[in-house]
């Protein structure tokens, strides 16, 4: 199978892009073509768009709910800071910074992260 540079390109930047672009080779039994590769890119651009949709909203609710455990309950570091924070990834916790509130914060701040954790 030769595809054309543009496709290489990419698959080389969106690696997640590949099964989906494999497929359209099985169908087209073959090279379908940079336009076609193209046009497929797009749907799966529009599909991860309607998926971040959906999920910023729910990412704010459970940092809403999150935070509430926070500013209220006697075990919040425990709850939040260990059983939560801690378990999130650094790229995860990167992600739901942004929707913490203060008490969520302030349990954040005080945890001891590996330094790349929160770059």
């Amino acid at each position: 199978m030769m595809s054309d540079p543009e496709v290489e390109l990419v698959l080389e930047h969106v690696p997640e892009f590949a099964q989906r672009y494999l497929a359209l080779v099985e169908a087209a039994d073959d090279d379908p073509g940079a336009a076609v590769a193209l046009e497929e890119l797009a749907d799966f651009t529009a599909t991860i768009l309607r998926l971040i949709d959906r999920a910023e909203p729910l990412v704010q609710r459970i940092m809403g709910g999150i935070e509430r455990i926070a500013a209220s309950s006697e075990d919040a570091e425990e709850l939040v800071g260990g059983a939560f924070l801690e378990s999130l990834s650094p790229d995860d916790l990167r992600t739901v910074e942004q929707a913490m509130g203060p008490a969520t914060r302030a349990i954040l701040d005080g945890l001891q992260l590996p330094p790349t954790a929160l770059g």
